[in-house]
């Protein structure tokens, strides 16, 4: 007994049950319940391990009851991975004899995802709280959204800084080269030739600063993939594979690439005619 100052308070009488005669007595364990009771995981289904349940509180009609049931064998016909807290599941059936009435929740299941908003209204005009894994999702593209968005911010000021760093390559290039398109000039090369020569090494440079992005990116994502399923792993999830590299995805690199390496070198290959073949014998 329990005193106070209103007086005293008596303990939730306890009752003991035996489980209905039309119970399954199945259940499913997780990883962590697997431990407690010392049964491997791969030998797990078909064991056999004894269990009483005692119900109190807010399921109960009565909620000064308190209600332990006879301990029953139960068999194991499924594992859950979650390794964190013990848990098993059994029938709704095997508990219904323990007079419990009412619910702290509900988990409804719609045949038709077109449904669930309709299903979510009517269970909410009732006065209840829903939940629904639409949600978790909705906050999960939104957050990858975002994430896009600052993906793509963060390439376009890359992109930026490697078109200026391309454009400043090929034009000290060309002024190191002045000579020697000079010479090509002088043996016959015509000024259309050099300046596609100057348009092919720009192309070819930015071809292979894409295809190099795309290994370096693949390479990172898979390591960041690595790591995120360390701990995946050990909070008991499993592997995580954020890594994702579409064939259009690849193609459109390179295509912009490519586009940036002519960009950068328009300039260039046009100086580059514009060089005097006599001129250009004479720098140094």
């Amino acid at each position: 007994e329990i005193a106070s100052e209103a007086g005293i308070i008596a303990p939730p009488e306890t009752k003991t049950v035996e489980l209905a005669g039309n119970a399954k007595r199945q259940a499913v364990v997780n990883r962590a319940m697997l431990k407690i009771l010392g049964i491997n995981e791969g030998e797990a289904v078909g064991k056999k391990f004894n269990v009483s349940f005692v119900v109190v509180g807010e399921l109960l009609e009565e909620s000064k009851e308190k209600i332990e049931s006879a301990a029953t064998e139960y068999t194991i016909v499924g594992v859950t991975p979650e390794e964190k807290t013990p848990v098993f599941y059994v029938p709704f059936i095997d508990l219904r004899s323990l007079g419990i009435t009412n619910y702290s929740q509900v988990k409804l299941v719609v045949k038709d995802q077109a449904e669930l908003a309709k299903a979510r209204r009517q269970v909410e005009a009732m006065g209840y709280m829903t939940r629904s894994v639409a949600d978790t999702v909705e906050q999960i593209n939104s957050l990858f959204s975002t994430l896009r968005t600052v993906l793509i911010l963060l390439g376009m000021v890359a992109l930026s800084v490697a078109a200026l760093g391309m454009f400043n390559t090929l034009t000290v290039s060309l002024l190191e080269r002045t000579r020697e398109v000079g010479l090509m000039k002088a043996m016959g090369m015509k000024s259309s030739e050099v300046s596609e020569l100057f348009l092919t090494e720009s192309m070819i440079m930015g071809f292979f600063g894409g295809v190099l992005g795309i290994v370096l990116g693949v390479v990172l994502g898979k390591i960041a993939g690595l790591v995120l399923s360390f701990f995946a792993i050990f909070k008991g999830v499993g592997f995580v594979d954020i890594s994702y590299v579409p064939i259009s995805f690849v193609l459109v690199i390179i295509f912009l690439s490519l586009l940036v390496g002519i960009a950068t070198g328009i300039y260039p290959a046009k100086r580059a005619t514009k060089i005097s073949a006599l001129n250009a014998l004479r720098y140094e």
